[in-house]
């Protein structure tokens, strides 16, 4: 085959359906420029910040902001079905030291959808402040409620669990004597009166170690 045969084809080949290619050219190049326009679509949302790996014996003592705004970018048929449940944002400090310090939040703290990018994070830092914290049994007193009239009624009330384990703080944990619970509004001033009841805390770091809720019974006078 000459070199002029083979060019009678190539022209015969490329010329032949010619609308049809150009057609195709057209939808090829339609397609790209849309994908290209997706991927400059950008939202925000406002999603929760977890704090995780918090070390042990440590506990966090100032406000530390708990809500974050992303700026997210990528394709608009992502991005219209996309809900703040799919993202999820969280700092580790399973590093930190005691003391104050600034964590950086970066696209490596947000979690997003394949295909989709965190543009911009506010804040772009937060502040943590850790001090030493403490465990301690304390014990666990019922708050009676119903009036003057119930209370004096009221011949014995028990608590169990009568102590529960309390992490704080030192100087939180110093001033802890005792745990109380919520109120307990007795529906009978006779008998024997039994109610759950969640335990109270009023110090602001103060965490309780398991269920935070005790079974009460308040024994009435014949």
């Amino acid at each position: 085959m000459t070199a002029s045969d083979l060019f009678r084809i190539l022209r015969g080949f490329f010329s032949h359906n010619l609308g049809l290619k150009f057609l195709a050219l057209a939808l090829a190049v339609a397609c790209w420029w849309f994908v290209a326009g997706e991927s400059k679509v950008l939202v925000g949302f406002t999603v929760p910040l977890e704090i995780r790996d918090l070390p042990k014996g440590m506990t966090v003592t100032n406000q530390v902001e708990r809500q974050v705004e992303v700026r997210l970018a990528g394709p608009s048929s992502l991005l219209s079905g996309l809900k703040p449940a799919d993202i999820s944002a969280a700092i580790d400090l399973s590093g930190a030291k005691a003391g104050r310090q600034y964590v950086t939040l970066d696209d490596r703290v947000v979690k997003v959808p394949q295909g989709i990018q965190v543009q911009r994070i506010f804040p772009s830092t937060i502040e943590v402040v850790l001090d030493r914290s403490e465990r301690r049994v304390v014990p666990v007193i019922a708050r009676v409620g119903g009036g003057p009239a119930v209370r004096r009624r009221v011949a014995k009330v028990e608590v169990d669990p009568p102590a529960l384990e309390i992490e704080a703080p030192q100087d939180e944990l110093a001033r802890m004597k005792a745990v109380y619970t919520e109120e307990v509004v007795p529906d009978r001033d006779s008998g024997v009166f039994t109610a759950s009841a969640r335990v109270e805390l009023r110090e602001a770091h103060a965490k309780i170690v398991g269920s935070p809720n005790v079974r009460v019974r308040i024994q009435f006078r014949k």
